[in-house]
């Protein structure tokens, strides 16, 4: 009855806190599939709950342990839940480069080279002509 218990307690939580911004979603009804889900996964009919549930509700001397022990496990779990470490991202060393003069480095910079160069024309290399008066009476016109 305990672990029931503590499931529908789990499934109120859930839909009074995690779906109520949803506008789309019926609470009630969310509410009462995840009930079925807890009988299901405790293999508990919905009336062989509610008799067990009445007749602890009609015996205050059983009801009472049973609810102080809900109240417990619930913050050991919250207590568990906030003393777990963080799980911290694993992060990997920078690459190291490879020693000056090494083949590795020559390959490396050599790649570099071509990876940044910038293409060259042929017709590039030659100096281009003044923009001076001299310069433009040599240009032959089309």
């Amino acid at each position: 009855m305990q672990n029931v218990l503590f499931d529908m307690v789990l499934a109120d939580q859930y839909t009074t806190n995690l779906i109520k911004d949803s506008a789309h979603v019926n609470l009630k009804l969310e509410n009462l599939r995840l009930y079925d889900e807890v009988f299901q996964l405790h293999h508990v009919s919905r009336e062989k709950f509610t008799r067990s549930y009445k007749y602890y509700m009609e015996h205050p001397e059983l009801s009472q342990p049973l609810l102080d022990s809900l109240a417990a496990m619930g913050n050991r779990l919250r207590t568990e839940s906030y003393s777990r470490p963080v799980p911290r991202t694993v992060s990997t060393p920078p690459p190291t480069a490879p020693p000056p003069g090494s083949p590795a480095a020559i390959r490396t910079a050599d790649s570099i080279k071509r990876r940044f160069a910038l293409p060259v024309s042929p017709l590039r290399r030659r100096p281009l002509p003044h923009s001076s008066s001299a310069a433009k009476q040599q240009l032959p016109k089309p």
